[in-house]
């Protein structure tokens, strides 16, 4: 996550093309899933100080990842691995932050809202064979660092 350059991610070889071939049947079916998960960790987590995805009215996320914001994320991270659920910080340095744009001499005041999130953020578990159960348990571990009770 040090970046020392610009560039890009393109490993898409023979092999991982054939096994993309073998998965892109069942996309629709798999992002139907990760909606309805992803709709039901918000729902569970709408009376914690956790703030989920918000998606614009007219559009559609897909839900690669399901990262919330928690200003306790540190304590959340340990709770949820405690109870064996992984996490994971998929981004801990904001695109302005990383050295390959040193040379443009950003401040942390030029990107307020960047700067804040990255210490903040963390996704949770989402996958299409998740689990109602799996969520509620973890929202409860969510709400238990809160010390707020998950109303379903």
């Amino acid at each position: 996550h040090n970046h020392l350059m610009e560039g890009r991610n393109s490993r898409l070889d023979g092999l991982q093309a054939a096994i993309l071939a073998a998965k892109l049947p069942y996309l629709e079916q798999w992002t139907a899933a990760r909606i309805a998960h992803a709709t039901n960790y918000t729902k569970l987590l709408q009376h914690t100080s956790v703030i989920t995805p918000v998606v614009k009215e007219g559009f559609c996320h897909v839900y690669h990842l399901y990262v919330v914001k928690s200003r306790q994320r540190d304590e959340l991270m340990l709770q949820l691995k405690a109870n064996g659920v992984e996490t994971a910080i998929h981004y801990p340095t904001a695109l302005p932050f990383l050295p390959c744009y040193s040379h443009r001499g950003f401040k942390h005041s030029d990107f307020p809202a960047a700067f804040a999130n990255q210490s903040e953020i963390v996704s949770i578990p989402l996958y299409p064979e998740l689990t109602e159960e799996q969520i509620t348990h973890i929202t409860s571990l969510v709400a238990s660092v809160e010390h707020v009770p998950v109303q379903g």
